[in-house]
């Protein structure tokens, strides 16, 4: 008995320690997780955590963890917030801290968040964003600089190609600012660097100075308010010879010296030749460059840029001679009339933005589904079809047509009279509008089409919804979803809701109450995605069209599976896909960078339109309730005809700051005698035309 009694209790004490290989449970029988203490701490301390989106703790402090994936975020006055998403806590998790960096003051973010800690005055030079790629520091070889400026730094170091340094200690300005000034003479030509506490801050070149000798094409030659004298000019697909004379910064030749770069060496005089080229690339808009068929950089030497130029050349009845432009015509007709030179538009490969100064958003074209007569644009309104139009009371980044109320338009605007990011709405035709709702970073608007006073607001932060008009808003989509930046809703049952953004493609049947994750699957890539457009089919909802970046994609179960309709199509935008109401059948779709398709079988086959789109964004497109199809392309409206030709609508509006232009033979026709842009140019010859346009050398 004794025995049996020893036995029992071991086991008790067994249970009480170990378990007996079961989970801890609780009242109701079920397993409770495990926890594990941890200890969160901040540098500097006294940061606020917050844990699964629960109550904030400070640090440090010590907490109870359950093992597993946590969520958190620490927030600190004046320090930015650090976000930690996946943060996995298990058995010897024990220390979690995060080191939270000092915002900048006003002051100095204005100074200093784009280009770094230093602000030079004068050299060396540094530029921001895409000009960066061909910035260079305006110091040569023996020049001798004040270098000033002010920082947020106590001190930096230049530090020579030889590996000398130059110590600059800076001194207190206004506020938080320090500023600094020294004499540097640059003896050393290569890479600079400026270092702060060990730390590199930034790198600069010292170069000889280069001046481009006669008999060298240069572009200012070519588009003379495009290029400068130091630009050596290249056609595309060709090669030029050109020679350099190599001095130092007084003017003296630099002789029998190596550059440094492509092996180039100056000759007894001073001077390098070489051989320049520019091809373009598999992508259309991309260039490479070649020095001595080595691969170069656009800033080739010094100050001394290659650019690249695309050249056509027709004979004076329209033969196309010779071109490296894409897709353009073989044969174009010439027509002469009123002292100028007629050429249809997309004859000549000059695109619509090339020509014409925009009037706005190029996606922003809305045309009321109860009557085609309205068309609205973030700037201007038409009552009669595009005949004549007006200019809105405001401008907008994104607009909404209310579907059944055609007087009612709203508009969001980052930027405005009001000096607010907001949501307005107009009730007469987009003469006078009302502030309705402060909203930073909207991505698109949408009026439900079988309950005006519902309005949908797509933002960064989620969707915002209202149902009386705008009056009252409420976030309505699960937090999970986050950035919202497209959402369509059944024409038929405005339950059912499809909203896309950066964590996939979501569907809700109860107008927005609930949400779940749908399997959308990018053709591309292969992975989850989400599409940029998606259009219900007017006729039969249970049926959507959807784009991405590579391809068309179909479901026929109001968007529970989808499968690929065309692959290599690029769907880019929100506006690129638009379905004939007259004749769903029939499919519009907008690929970017390739052109405008149309299909006559619900997407199963398409056909190229012959109109060029301009490409530098997505193009807007719908088809209106009388089965036409209007494209905004750069802002500028188009409608295609009965006989398949894109027309200007609202030229007089839309064209009026550009080259002359006339409709002849029911097709748009360009005076090419009258083009003025920077970037382009069209002489007319004895016996030629010549079209010249710069190439996009900046990726």
């Amino acid at each position: 008995m004794k025995k049996v009694i020893a036995v029992l209790i071991v086991c008790a004490l067994f249970v009480g320690f170990a378990g007996c290989e079961r989970e801890p449970t609780s009242q109701n029988g079920t397993a409770e997780p495990k926890e594990q203490v941890v200890k969160i701490d901040s540098d500097p301390q006294g940061a606020n955590v917050f844990i699964d989106n629960n109550e904030p703790v400070g640090t440090p402090v010590e907490v109870k963890l359950t093992l597993g994936t946590h969520y958190m975020t620490f927030r600190k006055a004046g320090y930015y917030d650090v976000v930690k998403k996946d943060v996995e806590v298990n058995e010897n998790t024990t220390f979690i801290s995060v080191t939270l960096k000092k915002l900048l003051t006003e002051e100095e973010s204005e100074l200093f968040s784009t280009i770094g800690p230093i602000r030079f005055d004068s050299v060396p030079h540094f530029a921001c964003c895409s000009a960066a790629a061909i910035a260079y520091s305006n110091i040569f070889y023996e020049d001798t600089f004040t270098v000033s400026g002010v920082t947020i730094l106590d001190s930096f170091d230049f530090v020579f190609p030889s590996g000398k340094t130059v110590h600059f200690d800076t001194e207190k300005g206004e506020g938080s600012i320090r500023k600094f000034s020294k004499v540097v003479t640059f003896v050393e030509v290569g890479d600079y660097k400026i270092t702060s506490n060990g730390k590199l801050e930034y790198t600069f070149e010292v170069c000889y100075k280069a001046k481009i000798l006669p008999g060298t094409p240069v572009l200012a030659d070519i588009l003379p308010d495009y290029g400068g004298k130091n630009t050596i000019a290249v056609p595309v697909g060709k090669e030029v010879d050109t020679e350099l004379l190599i001095t130092d910064v007084k003017g003296n030749s630099i002789k029998n010296t190596a550059l440094g770069v492509y092996d180039l060496k100056t000759d007894k005089d001073g001077i390098v030749k070489f051989k320049a080229k520019v091809e373009r690339t598999d992508c259309e808009n991309c260039y490479n460059v070649y020095v001595n068929d080595k691969l170069a950089h656009v800033r080739m030497y010094a100050d001394i840029l290659i650019w690249g130029y695309d050249l056509a050349r027709f004979s004076k009845n329209g033969r196309l001679i010779a071109s490296s432009f894409i897709g353009i015509n073989k044969d174009a007709n010439v027509v002469m009339k009123d002292s100028n030179v007629y050429m249809p538009y997309g004859s000549f490969g000059f695109e619509i933005s090339d020509m014409y100064e925009v009037n706005g958003s190029r996606t922003n074209m809305i045309v009321s589904p109860k009557n085609s007569s309205i068309i609205y644009t973030n700037n201007f309104v038409s009552k009669d079809g595009g005949s004549h139009w007006e200019k809105l009371g405001m401008s907008f980044d994104i607009i909404a047509a209310d579907p059944n109320k055609q007087n009612v338009l709203y508009g969001w605007s980052e930027t405005n009279s009001y000096n607010i990011s907001a949501l307005f709405k107009s009730e007469d035709y987009g003469k006078n509008f009302t502030k309705i709702k402060d909203v930073e970073l909207a991505r698109q608007i949408v009026v439900d089409p079988n309950a005006s006073n519902t309005i949908y607001l797509a933002t960064y932060k989620g969707l915002i919804r209202s149902n009386d008009g705008g009056k009252t808003w409420d976030y309505k989509v699960d937090p999970e979803i986050g950035n919202v930046e497209f959402v369509a809703i059944n024409p038929k049952n405005s339950d059912v809701i499809l909203v896309s953004g950066g964590m996939g493609l979501y569907k809700s049947v109860d107008k927005g109450q609930t949400w779940k994750k749908v399997n959308f699957v990018d053709v591309g890539s292969g992975v989850q995605d989400h599409p940029n457009c998606i259009v219900f089919d007017p006729a039969n909802p249970d049926t959507v069209y959807a784009g991405t970046n590579y391809a068309l994609l179909i479901s026929k179960d109001g968007g529970e599976t989808w499968n690929k309709l065309r692959a290599s199509l690029n769907l880019f935008g929100q506006r690129t896909i638009a379905i004939d109401p007259t004749s769903p059948n029939k499919i519009y779709v907008v690929s970017f960078g390739d052109g405008l398709y149309k299909s006559k079988d619900y997407g199963k086959n398409f056909t190229k339109i012959d109109f060029p789109l301009s490409f530098i964004t997505d193009i807007g497109i719908t088809v209106n309730e009388s089965g036409e199809l209007l494209i905004n392309d750069s802002g500028i409206l188009f409608k295609l005809n009965s006989k398949g030709n894109v027309l200007p609508i609202g030229g007089e509006v839309f064209l009026n700051k550009g080259p002359a232009w006339k409709i002849i033979n029911d097709q748009f026709y360009i005076a090419i005698n009258t083009i003025k842009s920077s970037a382009i140019r069209a002489v007319v010859k004895n016996e030629t035309i010549e079209f010249y346009k710069a190439s996009d050398m900046i990726p």
